[in-house]
């Protein structure tokens, strides 16, 4: 370390040391973590990738360097994706609340576009940590300035990314997006956020030409640093910051999401008064967590994850945009509130006297009207919409039974020649015995319907019931997917007697 009294930085020994021709100047606050020094700096993101490095695979050997250099997971580009959205809807709100201070008008384009990425109450990145590999306290340089203590990085001095990788890569998608659009003043074909057209107006411009000074001047991340690390202990402290950390519950995660759109529209529009059509919903616990629920209720994950399948045909809300909610709350107020007219519906014991006290079937109801809206059957919208709603109906009306002593929810449970005698026709619909996952099984005693615990698969074996059930009265054909698979098997069969 320099003497800082003097500001004197270094030699000409040292800058040959360094093999660069000049440094990065940080602000820094000394720091000593659980006994080792660490250094806290505070810098923008643009001089973050600049000064960064991750040693995955992938760069490791474009350095040419062995595996044992290696101490960070492969890039998820997925990942990485939502990280970018996630950071251009904060340069976007930066934007938004600069201009507000500064008094300017706001362009409805602002506002549209934060509107589609789901501005939350709050957003803000969480802070790297790094490390400085093969380096010595005495091999940094400090200046003590009226500022602050100053650490001149210099050009060699790589920041190895012990925890950030996918947030580093979300901010150079966000960079190289808006360099592209804002340079060939279009949008790029795939990307980030796609307009009306492919020209970009001058109203945004003026938006995404001040998103990109967002990024530049005004988005800060914080790092910490710790010095001297080797890749072993490089993977360890990855390791610690990975894995010993501890989740919070589905359902309290669900609770604190203020800006996803599924959960937006769950607590400011569904359950605005805690209850579903009068069903209660509960935040704390998990039936996976063995907590039990006292009376009629509905754990909020359940509810949310439905509402995904409802919305977009997926299994829990993540990557789900306001595009897919915004103007679908009214279809998913009466698929709610036809499912709320079921006889015992919030009732104390309903989950003896309806299925629908079941995740797995309200999941298959949204997974069943969904095709419809917005699915695999719904390129013809007009016609898929009027399915939809005539599905929403019956159901609204009772055309379908609930109660688990309806012999229809035990069809899976049958012999082939049982179920065809009881239901004919129902082959058509269900997925063949062969290759059907574990549906449950029915207590004679209780006289319930127990399911198993593959709920993505019973979900659609469930919704191809209430098809064969809805066949006459919608006008319902056996599921698309299912089609296909009994045609590939047919095929495999004919294949394998040809043989």
């Amino acid at each position: 370390m320099s003497d800082t009294s003097t500001g004197k930085r270094y030699g000409l020994d040292q800058l040959k040391k360094t093999g660069g021709r000049g440094t990065v100047d940080l602000p820094v606050l000394a720091g000593f973590n659980m006994g080792s020094n660490t250094l806290n700096v505070t810098m923008t993101m643009a001089t973050f990738r600049e000064t960064s490095l991750v040693a995955n695979e992938a760069r490791m050997v474009s350095m040419g360097e062995g595996p044992d250099q290696i101490a960070q997971r492969q890039l998820l580009p997925d990942h990485a994706k939502k990280l970018a959205l996630y950071i251009l809807r904060g340069l976007l709100a930066g934007v938004k609340t600069r201009w507000t201070e500064e008094g300017k008008h706001l362009p409805d384009f602002l506002h549209d576009v934060l509107a589609e990425l789901g501005e939350g109450p709050y957003q803000a990145l969480q802070p790297f940590t790094a490390n400085i590999r093969n380096i010595k306290a005495a091999e940094l340089e400090f200046e003590n300035t009226t500022a602050g203590i100053i650490l001149h990085l210099h050009k060699l001095q790589k920041l190895y990314i012990v925890d950030g990788q996918h947030r580093l890569r979300g901010g150079e998608i966000v960079h190289e997006w808006l360099n592209t659009l804002l340079t060939n003043a279009k949008y790029p074909k795939k990307g980030l956020w796609i307009g009306d057209t492919q020209e970009v107006s001058a109203e945004e411009m003026e938006v995404w030409t001040a998103a990109l000074n967002e990024f530049g001047t005004a988005f800060t991340v914080d790092v910490t640093v710790h010095l001297g690390l080797n890749a072993e202990q490089e993977r360890q402290l990855f390791h610690d910051l990975n894995v010993l950390g501890k989740k919070p519950s589905s359902a309290q995660a669900l609770a604190f999401d203020a800006a996803n759109p599924v959960s937006k529209y769950v607590m400011e529009r569904l359950v605005s008064d805690g209850f579903v059509h009068g069903l209660r919903m509960a935040d704390a616990g998990h039936k996976k967590s063995g907590t039990k629920l006292e009376g009629p209720a509905i754990y909020r994950d359940d509810l949310v994850n439905t509402c995904a399948i409802l919305f977009r045909g997926a299994f829990n809300q993540s990557g789900i945009t306001p595009v897919d909610v915004i103007g679908s709350e009214d279809y998913a107020d009466r698929f709610w509130a036809a499912l709320a007219k079921q006889p015992g519906w919030g009732t104390l014991g309903w989950d003896k006297v309806t299925l629908l006290s079941l995740p797995t079937v309200l999941k298959a109801m949204a997974f069943l009207v969904r095709s419809f809206h917005n699915g695999e059957e719904a390129r013809d919208r007009q016609a898929a919409h009027a399915k939809r709603d005539a599905i929403i109906d019956a159901v609204a009306v009772g055309e379908i039974d609930f109660n688990p002593s309806n012999p229809l929810w035990r069809v899976y449970l049958m012999s082939e020649a049982d179920r065809e005698a009881a239901f004919p026709g129902i082959e058509n619909y269900i997925t063949p015995d062969a290759i059907r996952r574990a549906y449950g099984v029915w207590d004679e005693d209780t006289k319930r319907l127990q399911l198993g615990p593959n709920t993505r698969d019973i979900s659609r074996y469930m919704a191809d019931l209430v098809r064969y059930q809805l066949r006459d009265i919608v006008g319902l054909d056996p599921r698309p997917g299912l089609v296909s698979l009994k045609k590939k098997m047919a095929a495999a069969e004919k294949e394998r007697l040809a043989a």
